[in-house]
Order: structure tokens, then sequence, then C-alpha cells
């Protein structure tokens, strides 16, 4: 069972697995698996093998709960069931499904609607102030929609593993769900970026913190402020990262990104965040019109 500061896992690190992570102190284990639709790598360093398998086997298993509860393909999934309630009825969700709506309604609300998970899924037709939060645990739509949490999805899962890899004594490592990536503890490492046309990576340092990335793998986008769907050939030639402290919050702001870069430089920095275009000579501030 995915859980978070539990006595459980309290009593397991009272027990010695405590003492014995201090001992090691270098010690790197890594896994990846196919998770979201794509793959999530995770790496811990410091705990030695028993340990670091614990800590993420946990964060594997919240991550396959999050997908779960957002599936599209089952009628019984957390996500399916929202868009299927009544309008104005409150609908019981798990605390992660509640939590991934409410970052995306705060970076809704600090982009002045450019990244709305709600318009974005319902074409338009609902928007972010149509979802009420204000219960926590309850979601209730103030008009039919299909609340999207695509655009975002991907941080909040690395977001999670984070958490969960924390809550099992973990204190450095690194999260990457398909090229969304989340670092934490004091720890420096180097994010090797391939562009077109070059034959040598761009090194991007990340320390516990978080980057994003968009350009042409961003598949389709919906603009809120025109109304018009954009496919992501539009992005064919452009190589853009977002850094933010969490990485649900990167990965929501290379949208904005994408669709206003004439703003992203006023709104981004007001999360904590910044944006760079990458290119063969290197990453640039984002200098285009909108």
């Amino acid at each position: 069972m995915c859980l978070f500061r539990s006595g459980f896992y309290t009593m397991i690190m009272e027990r010695g697995f405590e003492k014995q992570m201090r001992r090691c102190t270098c010690h790197k284990e890594s896994r990846a698996r196919p998770a979201l639709g794509t793959v999530m790598k995770l790496t811990t360093v410091g705990l030695r093998q028993a340990c670091a398998a614990r800590a993420q086997a946990l964060a594997f298993e919240c991550a396959d709960a999050l997908e779960a509860r957002l599936a599209v393909t089952t009628g019984d999934s957390e996500l399916m069931r929202l868009w299927d309630a009544p309008v104005a009825k409150p609908i019981a969700v798990s605390d992660a499904v509640w939590q991934l709506m409410r970052v995306a309604n705060e970076l809704a609300f600090r982009t002045d609607g450019i990244f709305d998970a709600a318009a974005s899924g319902s074409d338009g037709q609902a928007h972010w102030t149509d979802i009420d939060l204000s219960k926590r645990g309850y979601v209730r739509f103030r008009r039919k929609m299909r609340f999207d949490p695509t655009g975002l999805v991907k941080g909040f899962a690395a977001d999670i593993a984070v958490q969960a890899m924390s809550e099992q004594g973990a204190r450095r490592g690194l999260v990457d769900v398909g090229g969304v990536m989340r670092a934490f503890g004091p720890q420096e490492w180097r994010v090797q970026y391939h562009l077109a046309n070059s034959k040598h990576p761009l090194p991007v340092a990340l320390t516990d913190g978080a980057l994003a990335g968009g350009g042409s793998n961003s598949g389709r986008l919906f603009d809120p402020a025109t109304g018009v769907m954009h496919a992501g050939q539009e992005w064919r030639d452009l190589r853009l990262i977002v850094r933010a402290r969490t990485a649900a919050v990167a990965d929501g702001l290379t949208k904005v990104a994408m669709l206003a870069p004439g703003r992203a430089a006023t709104l981004l920095p007001r999360l904590g965040a910044s944006v760079a275009m990458l290119t063969n000579e290197g990453a640039h501030a984002l200098e285009y019109a909108s």
C-alpha cells in the first residue's frame, strides 16, 4: 500500500536502517520500468541495495496507483467517475487526485488561465473556475467537463515518487518520468539534452529541483485564450526547458512557455521558475514573439 508518514515506516527507521544509511554515503542504485505511458527511472544515492529497493518499490507503487486512478480505459477509475458525475454533485476522490487537481488549479490561477486542465479536456467549454475543491477529498464540477491531467501528470508522479522515497529514508536521488525530472537532496546531477544537428549533448545542472522539457514531443496543446488546439509539429524546431521547485509545476509551465512565450518571462518567476531555449550553442533566454 502506498502510505506516507506512517508509524510503520518510522518504526523501520528506528530499528537500524538509519544507522546503516549513515555508513553508506555514496552508494548509487537505479531502477527503471514502464509507468504512465512512458519509462520511469528512479535513482537513490546513500542507501544500500535492500533499502534502496524498498524505497523505489514504494515509489513505483505510488505511480501505479496514480495511473490507475486516472485511467481512461476503465469506467471505474476516479477520473472517469468525475467525467460522468452529475453537475454540482460532490465526488469523493483519493488524496493524490485531489492534490493533483489542486496543483492544476493553482497553476491556472497563477498563469491567468494559460494552463487550464479543465479547458484542455473540454475544448474550452469549461474552465478551472468551474472546479470546486473547497472540501479536501471531494471534487465538485459546476458544469460538465473532462478534466485533463496530462499537462502535469508526469511531473506530479515524479513529485510523489520523491515523497515516497524520502519517507523510506532516501536523502539524495533523481526521478525521471519520461524526461520530466525531479532531483532531491544535496547532489548535483548533469542532465544531458540531445539536440538535433548536434553530435554532442548539452549538459544542464540540476540540484534539489525539477526540469521539464517542451518541444516536438509535446503532443497537442489547447490554447484557452484562442480556443485553438495546436498540433505538436508546430514546435518541431523548438526545444526549451523549464526549471522549477517541483516537477508538477515545471511540467505544467512548459505548456505556458510554448503557448504564450511572450508572457512566460513574466509569469514563471512568480512561481519560482525560469525557462530557457536550448540550441547547439547552449541555453538562452526565451526571446521570441508569441
